[in-house]
């Protein structure tokens, strides 16, 4: 009822305006009634005036939040990417510019290469705590998992593919996904889920531009060769030649061909 208060003033106005008093203004007249009805009238600006507090308060919270997640998103790639700390040799030398400039950072520098990784995904955990798993979330995760595979963790690797893979909408992203857990499971000696995941990338490939079609055959023929399964690997290697003769992987397709006639 409150919002119809100014209608309903606006209205009797209008009315008392059609009247023949040229002496009394439409503001004397607006300023009258407000006076009557100044107790609504506040309750009325109080209301909004919480409103468009409230909404000015989330909105600056939520870009407050998105601009702290996009720093901490930098940061585990900093890490990553972060200097190694020279050898003993090297430290008889004089630091250059790039090594003073690294010790003013707040990155700490590593002594090899696993301690990076390691940090990085342990940041990419705190990350993902904090910030939950969708949105950049997403990112985190895919970075994790290929960190995972380097630090000699597939498994784990291929548990996070999976998940991305399954929710992803993406279709670009969801082939990454799959080759992923296909990359992972084959790193753990699991060939036969490796090979249902290749499978699957090439299916999807084939249902698309067809892009990125002769990689994933081509892991699947590796696969097969390595489960002793040459024929089947020499008819997906052929199969390539046909549907992308112009394909980079050639020489090599060549080559397995040749090992294959060789058995």
């Amino acid at each position: 009822m409150a919002l119809l208060f100014p209608l309903s003033v606006a209205k009797t106005l209008e009315k008392e305006l059609k009247r023949p008093d040229e002496f009394v203004s439409f503001w004397t007249h607006f300023g009258a009634k407000l006076s009557q009805n100044r107790r609504k009238v506040i309750a009325l600006l109080a209301t909004v005036a919480v409103i468009v507090a409230g909404v000015w308060g989330w909105t600056f919270y939520r870009q407050g939040l998105a601009a702290k997640e996009t720093l901490a998103f930098l940061r585990i790639d900093r890490i990553a990417n972060a200097e190694l700390l020279p050898d003993k040799d090297s430290d008889k030398k004089e630091p250059d510019k790039a090594s003073a400039k690294a010790e003013e950072s707040d990155v700490p520098r590593f002594k090899t290469e696993k301690e990076r990784l390691e940090a990085a995904n342990k940041e990419a955990d705190a990350f993902i705590a904090q910030y939950g798993t969708e949105g950049l979330g997403r990112k985190v995760s895919l970075d994790k998992a290929s960190r995972l595979i380097v630090l000699g963790n597939p498994a784990e690797a291929a548990t996070i593919y999976e998940r991305l893979a399954g929710s992803e909408t993406d279709a670009n992203l969801r082939r990454i996904e799959l080759e992923g857990v296909g990359i992972a499971r084959e790193a753990e000696g699991k060939l036969d889920e490796a090979l249902r995941a290749y499978t699957a990338l090439a299916e999807q490939c084939q249902a698309g531009s067809r892009f990125y079609l002769d990689q994933a055959l081509y892991a699947e023929a590796r696969v097969l060769q390595k489960q002793g399964k040459s024929k089947d690997a020499e008819k997906i290697l052929r199969e390539i030649l046909e549907k992308a003769p112009k394909t980079p992987l050639r020489s090599q397709i060549d080559d397995r061909l040749a090992l294959t006639a060789e058995k």
